[in-house]
C-alpha cells in the first residue's frame, strides 16, 4: 500500500486556537506539514468537512506567533480515542506562508 502523503509530516506539540465565524477554540497539534496539520479535537467541538477555518500557532520556541487560513478536509468523531480534525492549508498571506516555513524547517533541524 502507498503513502498517500504529499508532504512529510512533524511531530508539533503545541496549542493552537481555531476561529470559526465568532468561535473559538483551542485544541493540540498532533502534527504539521507544509499541506496542513491534524488536530486533536479533546471537546468534541462539532465541525464539518469544508469549513473554512483560521488557525493561530503560537509556537514561541520555532517561530513567533502567526494565524493562517485553513478548510476542514477530515472530522474523525470520537471512539477509544479523542477526535480529530485535519485541515488543509488554503490561505494566501505570504507572512503567514513564510512563518509555517519557518516552523517546518526548525521541526526538521531537530
Amino acid at each position: 500500500m502507498s503513502d498517500r502523503r504529499e508532504h512529510e509530516r512533524h511531530e508539533l506539540h503545541a496549542r493552537v486556537e481555531l476561529s470559526f465565524g465568532d468561535e473559538v477554540e483551542t485544541f493540540v497539534v498532533i502534527n504539521i506539514s507544509a499541506g496542513g496539520v491534524l488536530l486533536r479535537n479533546d471537546r468534541n467541538v462539532q465541525r464539518a468537512v469544508g469549513d473554512r477555518i483560521r488557525l493561530t500557532i503560537d509556537a514561541p520556541e520555532i517561530a513567533p506567533a502567526f494565524s493562517i487560513d485553513a478548510t476542514i478536509v477530515r472530522v474523525v468523531g470520537p471512539t477509544s480515542k479523542p477526535a480529530l480534525l485535519a485541515a488543509m492549508w488554503t490561505s494566501s498571506d505570504a507572512a503567514a506562508s513564510a512563518s509555517l516555513g519557518q516552523i517546518l524547517w526548525n521541526l526538521r533541524r531537530s
